[in-house]
């Protein structure tokens, strides 16, 4: 009996040998399986074969090893991913700076390309500038969209409104606005009934303080450094701006208004 334990004893442990060897194998091969993508069924692989292996581990040592085995796999699975996160994160921040530049480079070039229609048709007689409208609409649509803090963006967009007006109401400008220029200041139309419009045609006209419920047709018109509107509507009109670096915040919200509407008639708010 004590030789056949000895000889069934010895017979298992060779068996062992050779288990502990291909599982030895096998654990290496999904080891670098599962390193090599660091993806989630690598793992689920791993946890089925300790699970068909378990009969035959039979040693407390060899479990310990193997469960320290998977252990230092997580941690270096987990560092990795760490590592490889920490990496996106990095990569991300640096396509968001460099998208940034190529967005400022972009509406700097925009600019300067507005800048330059701006000057050069500043300067030929008012009478053809109908023929470059439309050069002076695309112009203005790239203004409108460029960040306004651009050094010298509301000179140039005013500037540019100027233009596209005088262009698209010539024969305003050169009847009307031939007109000595009025003015009207603090007009309010708030109470007035609603079917009794108030309405200004054909005159050429600076505008200041406030201006409430009007409705101008036909006119050219002159924004004073001082104006705010509310309610008010202006058909076929040619707009002349002040030439302020840093105009009043109504100033810039007639002008980012402008840029962006049909100038044949609007109604704009500013106050």
């Amino acid at each position: 009996m004590q030789d056949a334990i000895t000889f069934l004893s010895e017979e298992e442990m060779k068996l062992r040998d050779e288990d502990k060897k291909w599982f030895a194998e096998e654990i290496a091969r999904q080891l670098d399986e599962v390193v090599g993508s660091f993806k989630p069924h690598g793992w689920r692989k791993l946890v089925h074969l300790l699970r068909e292996l378990g009969p035959i581990i039979g040693t407390c040592s060899f479990v310990l090893a193997l469960i320290a085995l998977v252990i230092t796999l997580g941690i270096f699975s987990a560092n990795k991913i760490s590592q490889e996160s920490e990496f996106r994160g990095t990569t991300t921040e640096q396509l968001k700076t460099v998208n940034l530049r190529l967005s400022g480079i972009e509406n700097t070039l925009g600019f300067l390309r507005a800048q330059t229609v701006a000057q050069k048709y500043s300067t030929i007689p008012v009478p053809e500038l109908k023929k470059h409208r439309d050069e002076l609409a695309t112009a203005r649509k790239t203004l409108s969209s460029i960040p306004p803090d651009t050094p010298n963006y509301w000179p140039v967009s005013f500037q540019m409104i100027t233009l596209l007006s005088q262009a698209q109401a010539l024969s305003i400008l050169e009847t009307v606005g031939r007109k000595p220029v009025s003015e009207m200041s603090d007009v309010s139309r708030i109470n007035a009934p609603p079917a009794i419009a108030f309405v200004v045609r054909e005159t050429n006209v600076v505008l200041k303080n406030l201006i409430q419920g009007v409705t101008f047709e036909n006119s050219v018109i002159h924004f004073d450094p001082s104006v705010r509107l509310v309610n008010d509507t202006f058909v076929n009109c040619v707009f002349v701006f002040p030439m302020e670096e840093n105009p009043s915040k109504p100033l810039q919200q007639i002008g980012k208004t402008l840029l962006a509407a049909d100038l044949s008639k609007v109604t704009l708010n500013a106050s």
